[in-house]
């Protein structure tokens, strides 16, 4: 609960900072993938459009009120923003409690892995250069005042989690030890992004496959864990 009540005033001290600031021209804030709830996975991907009123998790319902906010200080204030929902972002630098993260860590250390859902769970994995194309493209392109977008920002393809174990498996050259776990309460079974809307605004357009960011992820990986990459 700490981190979700810190996450809201964190994002209201943000809003606050930009109503005051001279010159203020765009703000791109982080938003989630997650507040799309538990939904059935279909062809065409979740949509901006879609409804987002059945949060799974705290976490995800402390991100629909991020948008909710900077979605009224744009009304009250002219503040232009675009709140973006990321899609399962992965690579170098990335949180040690990521799924691929900590799964590398304990694969290698011959420690079981604990795959929830029974290892049939689907995301939209982005690897962090693209997300980075795509937070440059959007930053570089606000809108006019009274118009707070919000965008979703993926890789546009769905795969399963033991898709990503195996190819884990393979770039690490080690084979995990698997404890199957039911889906824990708050997560949600599959997520897929409809990127057309940002690709048609900035021309985004995802380029690193999920078994060419792994690898690069592996290789990073490697050398922190030895001491060849500083710590920050």
């Amino acid at each position: 609960f700490a981190y979700e009540h810190a996450n809201l005033k964190g994002h209201l001290s943000v809003l606050e900072a930009c109503r005051h600031a001279p010159d203020f021209r765009h703000l791109v804030y982080a938003s989630s993938s997650s507040v799309y709830g538990e939904r059935p996975l279909t062809d065409r991907g979740f949509s901006e459009d879609d409804p987002v009123n059945a949060p799974a998790s705290l976490y995800a319902a402390t991100k629909l009120a991020d948008e909710l906010m900077s979605s009224t200080y744009d009304r009250l204030y002219g503040l232009p923003q675009s709140g973006l929902r990321f899609f399962t972002v992965y690579g170098p630098w990335g949180r040690p409690d990521m799924a691929y993260y900590s799964f590398a860590r304990k694969i290698l250390a011959g420690e079981t892995i604990e795959v929830f859902g029974e290892g049939r769970m689907t995301r939209d994995f982005t690897y962090i250069d693209d997300i980075v194309d795509g937070v440059i493209g959007v930053l570089d392109r606000p809108p006019e005042p009274g118009q707070a977008r919000v965008l979703n920002i993926g890789g546009g393809q769905p795969r399963g989690l033991e898709t990503m174990i195996a190819l884990l498996e393979q770039a690490l050259g080690v084979t995990a030890k698997r404890l199957m776990k039911p889906m824990p309460p708050g997560d949600v079974r599959a997520t897929f992004a409809d990127v057309s809307r940002l690709k048609a605004l900035t021309g985004y357009a995802p380029k690193v496959t999920l078994e060419e960011g792994l690898t690069r992820f592996v290789t990073w990986f490697r050398d922190y864990e030895q001491g060849r990459v500083g710590r920050p």
